[in-house]
């Protein structure tokens, strides 16, 4: 009786001290599980924001072909209309989201309209009042701005949207007068999945929203509505649409991590092997003051088997940690069996990257692996020749997806030979951002460092490119060379931070005086610049030098070295058919010699070269 008290002291202490300790790790556990909750909200928040951002910019991009026609036909005056199917054909191959390019006239009757099939049922139609665009094409017509309208219903059939582009001629004494519309017609459904196709919303259900009224969307499976996010979108200047963005459950699981179960797991064990130990620690001394004769031995047995377990729970710990690391890592690592092609050892992302469950993966590997890693052998024999020579294991290779789509990989491999076996040791690392990075740096190495413009090199290349593409369409291609008048002089007199100074102004009014997306102006070397203009004729090139002309006189350099007294161009024009001629070289050599007679003949003008010409 005299013992019974305490023993049941401490059988009450280390209960309370077990039930404390697993309060601490259910407390533990929620807090975790709560900043997991609001760093996926967050998460998905971001993503549709994202993606609202990349579709507005689609769009914006991909209309800037009508800007362009627009501003073609109101400096031009009204366009010939086989130029326009010209224009109006490039736009909708580069675009299959539009379901056709329209001229509505100043009489808002239907002019043209292209493609004609799948419109008949436009052409011929007029504009009314009673039609739900007419006070929006009227705010455009007053405001002189492109508007996109509002979803109606399209006379072919089927709700879409019209942007509708104003268009002005010049009459006789020199006023602008309304000369009708550039319209751009979408269908709805078109629109939106052309938008959408190469963005990343396949972990998301996409709902467009009109004024709070659904008119699309594009479904996938089992999508999560309780997180969805809805987000304005402002399709060029109309507001009244807002895209709404539901994440799949595959989504939310790659955002998941496991660290808060983990954390659960291991301090419930801790707690339970503590009372454990404490509860055999009481047992021992209870047995050790009983048998006093056998103490030592006891003790010597009791300490040994608790170094066995602790350190049978340190490896079994170790070991857990390691595989819920690389479970928890980006990068993909994995152990391969060269001899029976097994892996015996691969974390997450090496298969979920790709889009492969686990078993997926080791099926494809085991039975195809060329499948899988294209050139699959070939790169194991670089992996060998790389052993034997010492070299670095880090290669650069491709993965086929899940998907059939090819994913760039940077992959770090080892071999190694134990118990007469081989065995691949390696790490994946997707690394678009990378090259992609390097992309754009070979980019920057296209571009002039004084002026900003593209330079030599690049020049050579696009001339060569258009050259090559133009002979294929049959059409013209016409090339400006400029050259500063008088510049050494200018150097001479004024200093060469001065004529760097005019060098960055000329190349800003040649950049400003090109009207189409794919003129392109160069620094050709020194003072001399060069304008390759695809599919444009002669009239097309003399407008275009006049502008540059415009532009510079606009600049008011002084130049007390010249007659003029203001810094001045020379310009040589020289048109040629790719389909009739083999290289570009006769192109430069003849606009070259077009710029050699403009600056015999006085400089400060503009010389086309023609035939009999040297």
């Amino acid at each position: 009786m005299p013992h019974s008290h305490p023993a049941w002291l401490v059988r009450t202490t280390l209960a309370l001290l077990f039930l404390a300790m697993c309060g601490t790790s259910l407390l533990l556990w929620k807090q975790l599980e709560d900043a997991q909750q609001e760093r996926i909200r967050d998460r998905v928040g971001y993503q549709a924001r994202t993606l609202a951002t990349e579709l507005e910019n689609n769009l914006i991009d991909e209309v800037d072909g009508l800007r362009r026609m627009a501003l073609l036909w109101n400096h031009r005056g009204r366009i010939p209309r086989d130029e326009w199917n010209l224009e109006a054909n490039f736009a909708l191959e580069h675009f299959p989201g539009y379901q056709s390019i329209q001229w509505m006239g100043a009489d808002l009757r239907m002019r043209w309209v292209l493609p004609e099939q799948g419109n008949e049922a436009a052409i011929g139609f007029r504009l009314t009042r009673n039609h739900p665009n007419f006070n929006l094409a009227m705010q455009a017509k007053a405001s002189g701005k492109a508007q996109l309208s509002n979803s109606f219903a399209l006379v072919q059939g089927g709700r879409g949207f019209v942007l509708y582009t104003p268009l002005y001629i010049r009459d006789e004494q020199s006023d602008r007068s309304f000369d009708g519309f550039l319209q751009g017609v979408f269908r709805v459904e078109t629109l939106m999945d052309e938008l959408l196709t190469g963005l990343d919303n396949q972990d998301f259900s996409v709902l467009l929203l009109e004024s709070g009224r659904s008119i699309y969307h594009q479904e996938q499976p089992e999508s999560l509505p309780s997180l969805s996010q809805r987000v304005p979108l402002h399709l060029l200047n109309n507001s009244n649409f807002s895209l709404q963005l539901s994440p799949t459950p595959k989504l939310v699981e790659q955002l998941r991590s496991p660290l808060p179960q983990v954390v659960l797991g291991a301090s419930l064990l801790t707690s339970l092997l503590l009372v454990a130990a404490l509860v055999l620690a009481l047992e021992n001394a209870r047995r050790a003051s009983a048998l006093q004769a056998g103490y030592r031995r006891l003790n010597e047995e009791v300490s040994q088997r608790e170094h066995v377990e602790q350190d049978l729970r340190e490896s079994r710990e170790r070991l857990q940690l390691v595989l819920d690391l690389t479970d928890s890592s980006e990068d993909g690592l994995f152990i391969f069996d060269l001899a029976n092609r097994e892996v015996l050892h691969m974390n997450r992302a090496t298969h979920a990257g790709l889009g492969y469950s686990a078993e997926a993966f080791r099926q494809l590997l085991k039975e195809d692996p060329e499948q899988l890693l294209p050139g699959f052998h070939a790169w194991l024999e670089l992996v060998r020749q790389a052993r034997r020579d010492g070299d670095s294991g880090i290669f650069q290779r491709q993965m086929r997806r899940a998907d059939d789509s090819l994913q760039a990989a940077e992959i770090s491999a080892q071999m190694v030979s134990l118990n007469g076996r081989d065995y691949l040791i390696g790490v994946s690392r997707d690394n678009r951002e990378r090259l992609e990075l390097e992309a754009r740096l070979q980019r920057l190495s296209q571009q002039d460092g004084l002026t900003g413009l593209y330079n030599r090199r690049y020049f050579d290349r696009q001339l060569n490119g258009e050259w090559r593409r133009l002979r294929r369409l049959g059409a013209p291609l016409a090339l400006l060379m400029l050259d500063v008048d008088h510049f050494k002089a200018y150097n001479d007199r004024l200093g060469h931070q001065a004529g760097d100074d005019a060098l960055r102004q000329v190349a800003q009014a040649l950049q400003q005086s090109l009207q189409r997306e794919g003129d392109v102006a160069c620094r050709y070397g020194g003072e001399e610049f060069a304008i390759i203009l695809a599919n444009t004729a002669e009239d097309g090139a003399r407008h275009v030098a006049e502008r540059v002309m415009a532009q510079v006189a606009a600049l008011a350099i002084e130049h007390p070295a010249s007659p003029e007294g203001y810094l001045t161009l020379s310009i040589g024009i020289a048109i040629s058919d790719p389909a009739r001629e083999d290289q570009p070289d006769s192109l430069v050599s003849r606009s070259d010699a077009a710029l050699y007679r403009a600056k015999h003949e006085g400089r400060n003008r503009t010389c086309l070269w023609e035939k009999g010409q040297g």
